[in-house]
């Protein structure tokens, strides 16, 4: 294993996937950065979503905390199992705490990190709200993927940019996504990315709500975060803001 995907093991080992927070414990938790970029993770572990259990989206949080290690970005993140879901309901804890972060630090873009589920034909999807959500940095974050190998049409499934249409981060019927909460409610510009669990599970650990063993593909896996720190390095540059 490279000292790149064991970094990124030891920051997921934070997360207990299963696990409510105690009363001497954080359920999410908020590390400060150098630079106006704040990376999130709203779904590390399981939350509940209109009062059902939705299962982690693995390795979301050791992603979030690895790229903001990388970049001196910000980052927020979950570590323990939620009662709420921050990308579904309005008027969240976690929302509350992004918000008092956005306005203290002046952020500038918020990247919030998801994953889908193994049986998607493509490896990225990148919502922007079909690009309302970030109009002049949405064009730059497609180049920033096709760099580091990633397109649109790409035939190997593992390698293609899905770009506002599986996952837009519009929401559905009565959800605030993330992205359209930073961006509706904040004015800041703001992007969703989901990711296939070959490109960021590691190993799966047995705490798992997934009980299949799963190891993600090493190369594409480190692709994807020099793509994520090439592309916060990009969006500290005033003029791409």
């Amino acid at each position: 294993m490279t000292d790149l995907l064991r970094r990124l093991t030891e920051l997921e080992a934070d997360v207990m996937y299963q696990d409510l927070a105690k009363e001497c414990d954080e359920e999410f938790t908020y590390v400060t950065g150098g630079v106006p970029v704040l990376l999130s993770a709203p779904h590390g572990a399981v939350h509940t979503r209109l009062g059902k259990l939705k299962q982690e989206d693995e390795y979301t949080t050791g992603f979030a905390r690895l790229i903001a290690e990388k970049t001196d970005a910000h980052v927020i993140y979950t570590r323990r199992k939620s009662n709420t879901d921050p990308n579904w309901s309005p008027d969240v804890p976690y929302k509350r705490l992004l918000w008092q972060v956005v306005e203290t630090e002046s952020i500038r873009f918020v990247l919030d990190i998801h994953g889908f589920a193994e049986h998607r034909k493509f490896g990225i999807a990148l919502g922007t709200m079909v690009g309302e959500s970030c109009p002049r940095q949405r064009d730059v974050i497609i180049r920033m993927f096709e760099a580091h190998g990633f397109f649109q049409g790409a035939e190997i499934p593992l390698s293609r940019l899905d770009v506002d249409r599986r996952f837009t981060a519009v929401g559905l019927e009565g959800q605030e996504t993330i992205t359209r909460f930073v961006w509706e409610t904040l004015g800041v510009p703001a992007a969703q990315f989901e990711l296939h669990p070959s490109l960021r599970i590691v190993e799966r650990r047995p705490d798992a709500t997934e009980p299949q063993p799963f190891h993600g593909v090493p190369e594409m896996i480190k692709a994807v975060i020099q793509a994520f720190v090439a592309l916060v390095h990009v969006l500290t540059d005033p003029a791409a803001l």
